[in-house]
């Protein structure tokens, strides 16, 4: 018998606009909540704390072998010297969250992913730097919407900033129409900001049968915070 966590994954993934192949059970977790031994290949990218935006770059693009490009935004375009892009593997992609994620933004920048290559041959993940230390800033810059439910980017920061004052959490993934993050610790409530997540994100649970299960068990038992927007 499918489990509600993973039958509701394969379906919310089966609704986002990329999700040809996203079907994997742990195609949506964050890489923060993925617990398996290190490798030499798994093992995170760990860099030392950048004392400049643009030693940032230099540190990704030495780690990853890729030159920073520009980052795709759905509002205005940001200039090299705030935003830069790589086109890497999903492996190191997750490797590199893993490990300097939150160094950078102690150092006061965001490291993130905001494109999901999903296994797809020839496709690469896509991972942002920006120069802030507030994913809030790099939701506006990124443009993340649901233009198609009538859900405008202040109304997902403006749930956010009221999730956060309940629950911490952390947004590893911040793209054009998704976000995905972890919480620190086991919401106290699951079910309530699985209702929550399903009126500000509809597309996350359409079509299910029962869907405020599923969520409340990916939020509860995984720490797991994921929205999309078709």
């Amino acid at each position: 018998m499918t489990s509600p966590t993973r039958y509701f994954l394969s379906r919310a993934c089966s609704h986002a606009p990329r999700a040809i192949a996203a079907a994997a059970f742990l195609a949506v977790l964050p890489l923060a909540a993925r617990a398996a031994a290190p490798t030499r290949k798994t093992a995170p990218i760990v860099l030392s704390a950048p004392k400049s935006f643009a030693a940032a770059v230099k540190l990704v693009e030495g780690a990853t072998g890729v030159k920073g490009g520009q980052i795709d935004s759905e509002t205005a375009p940001i200039p090299f010297s705030e935003g830069r892009a790589f086109a890497v593997d999903t492996r190191t992609a997750e490797r590199l969250l893993a490990g300097s994620h939150a160094t950078f933004r102690k150092a006061g920048m965001y490291l993130f992913r905001y494109e999901r290559s999903f296994g797809l041959a020839g496709e690469k993940d896509l991972v942002g730097l920006l120069a802030t230390a507030d994913p809030l800033t790099v939701i506006r810059r990124i443009g993340t919407a649901g233009p198609k439910r009538g859900v405008k980017t202040e109304q997902i920061v403006a749930w956010l900033r009221a999730l956060e004052s309940e629950e911490a959490f952390e947004l590893y993934e911040i793209g054009p129409d998704y976000l995905s993050g972890r919480f620190e610790r086991a919401p106290k409530d699951p079910e309530a900001i699985a209702r929550r997540a399903a009126e500000i994100a509809p597309d996350l649970v359409a079509g299910h049968s029962n869907p405020i299960a599923g969520l409340t068990d990916l939020i509860g038992k995984h720490r797991t915070l994921y929205l999309i927007w078709d």
